[in-house]
């Protein structure tokens, strides 16, 4: 079994215990290649998903803490779609790991250490690492995804990057995001759409971006793509989907039109990096990210580029 309970975490008297705490976790390919991750760290743990749904209440999030706190044999967790929530129904109970938890308001990693429990947001470190160079980015997803995007082009060669997203809300979520960072050197934009054309206006330009990252869950979580058959996609487009997983048809139409195209399997990788030497309390190196590479690569889906 892949999946655990709140209860189970609670009673817990195995090998030390990593919380994959996501909506649907039973799916992802951690647990396969989990085993060789924690080799590559010289750790013995296990991993299990506690699948909670996306309105969760916050007292059970209090209760998750409690439970990660209370028992010895839990050495941490790795959170996705709650890392909102977690932070706002636990920070003020958390010691912080990293500055970047309250800049994004955001926890997407749970490591206890000396009786304490460390609050960790990792995902614009992460994703710095397998970021590539583009003069002008559009981003289309303003959600966690998108602020671990807008975090990680600090210190680029960035000219400009624009964030759309059909919530004014989540926009001005990201528009405080970078306020708080500071974020400078590259000129920001915030877009709001209604349809894929509004994104297709975007890929087009000006200025016409060298790189296009879906960062909706589009193609994986739901279905669709955020732009259309006609989106104008060229050759000099690098088109980056963040799901690893699911139809991806963001890529086929960019495939379609001449563009190169990557998928969301080396930030995956690089995002469980993060977590779990965060749990383990040791440095988030290109080293280590390339032990995990290797260790994960027997598992990459077939036609996963």
């Amino acid at each position: 079994m892949h999946t655990i309970t709140l209860d189970e975490i609670e009673g817990w008297r195995g090998a030390p215990l990593v919380v994959f705490v996501g909506v649907s976790t039973g799916g992802s390919l951690a647990h396969a290649v989990f085993g060789r991750w924690a080799a590559a760290l010289d750790q013995p743990w296990e991993l299990r998903g506690l699948d909670l749904p996306t309105d969760t209440p916050p007292a059970t999030y209090r209760r998750l803490l409690s439970a990660v706190r209370g028992n010895r044999a839990v050495a941490g967790t790795v959170v996705t779609a709650h890392k909102l929530r977690l932070y706002r129904a636990c920070a003020a109970a958390i010691t912080l790991g990293d500055d970047l938890v309250e800049v994004t308001r955001e926890i997407n990693t749970l490591a206890t250490a000396g009786g304490r429990v460390l609050g960790y947001a990792r995902d614009a470190l992460a994703l710095s690492h397998v970021l590539p160079p583009a003069a002008d980015v559009l981003c289309l997803g303003a959600g966690g995804a998108g602020t671990a995007l807008l975090l990680a082009l600090q210190g680029r060669e960035t000219a400009s990057a624009t964030f759309a997203d059909t919530s004014p809300e989540a926009l001005d979520d990201l528009r405080a995001v970078a306020e708080r960072a500071g974020v400078k050197g590259v000129r920001l934009s915030y877009a709001p759409v209604k349809s894929p054309d509004d994104c297709d206006a975007l890929v087009a330009g000006p200025p016409a971006p060298t790189l296009v990252v879906n960062a909706t869950g589009l193609g994986k979580d739901a279905p669709g793509s955020p732009v259309t058959d006609q989106a104008p996609f060229g050759p000099s487009t690098l088109a980056w989907d963040f799901n690893y997983r699911g139809e991806r048809a963001f890529l086929r139409q960019a495939t379609a039109r001449g563009a190169r195209t990557m998928d969301g399997w080396d930030y995956f990788v690089a995002g469980w990096t993060g977590c779990l030497t965060a749990i383990a309390g040791v440095p988030f190196t290109a080293g280590v990210l390339d032990d995990f590479a290797k260790a994960a690569a027997p598992y990459r889906p077939q036609g996963s580029r």
